[in-house]
């Protein structure tokens, strides 16, 4: 199974089987998600199998940390090798420790195999969540929509302009994986670049307000807060584990008048 795609059917109630024993393989929030949701549907025992280390994992530790209460294990540092079935059904999967070596693209550590360290685990459904890429098979060699070097579209980041004249392109397809309010934000700023375009208007980005993003603790005088208390931030109460991983309901439960006050 893919992780998208079992979530997809499950957000949308089809019918989904899963066996007693259940491996996910990948670090990031859909993996996370994926292991949760099939512990939420009957599974007794989950495997996460992420290939890099915990500080590696691209997932949200709070949810990590959820995932790891409500019984799902992590197995850090090694890698899918090959599935085995029997009978015409998943078997069991046999994975390859790793062991970090020097840094990649991403800036994280490249994985690298160790010989000999291969071992087996007996699992009836193997769901993988291991990233996405951009499908440009609609772009072929004559295509004018080019693309950048890590394969996705090229654009103005400002008005969302591609290579191709009257084609705007946004969110993960040109910026690669990232959050929906980085894709709203650029369809945005696409809506406004088409609307001058076929107004046969000069295209041009919308000036901005103010400026409202997140700065950086660096530029900040720390002496200036010398005098002023610190106070742990109230932390959210949640629900049980053991209660929680039988359904879907909400986890985090709500502050209390009190707690807001106080946060």
């Amino acid at each position: 199974l893919s992780g998208i795609g079992f979530l997809g059917d499950v957000a949308l109630d089809k019918k989904v089987t899963l066996g007693e024993k259940v491996v996910v393989i990948g670090g990031g929030n859909t993996a996370i998600d994926a292991a949760r949701t099939a512990l939420r549907l009957g599974a007794g025992e989950v495997t996460i199998v992420y290939r890099r280390s915990r500080n590696e994992m691209p997932a949200n530790e709070e949810e990590v940390e959820q995932a790891e209460q409500e019984g799902i294990r992590l197995q850090f540092l090694a890698a899918p090798v090959s599935v085995s079935a029997l009978n015409g059904k998943v078997d069991s999967i046999e994975c390859i420790r790793m062991v970090l070596g020097e840094p990649d693209s991403s800036g994280r550590r490249r994985p690298e195999p160790i010989t000999g360290s291969e071992f087996t685990m007996k699992v009836d459904t193997v769901i993988m969540a291991i990233g996405q890429t951009l499908d440009t098979s609609s772009f072929d060699k004559d295509s004018q929509v080019e693309l950048n070097r890590r394969g996705y579209i090229n654009t103005n980041e400002e008005t969302m302009e591609t290579s191709m004249e009257g084609v705007f392109a946004g969110g993960d397809c040109s910026s690669g994986p990232a959050t929906v309010v980085e894709a709203v934000a650029a369809g945005q700023r696409a809506a406004i670049s088409i609307n001058q375009y076929i107004n046969g208007q000069q295209i041009a980005p919308e000036t901005k307000p103010y400026n409202c993003a997140k700065g950086d603790l660096a530029e900040i005088d720390i002496t200036d807060y010398e005098r002023v208390e610190r106070i742990p931030r109230t932390e959210m109460p949640v629900l049980d584990p053991e209660e929680r991983k039988g359904n879907f309901a909400e986890i985090e439960l709500g502050f209390t008048e009190e707690m807001a006050k106080h946060e």
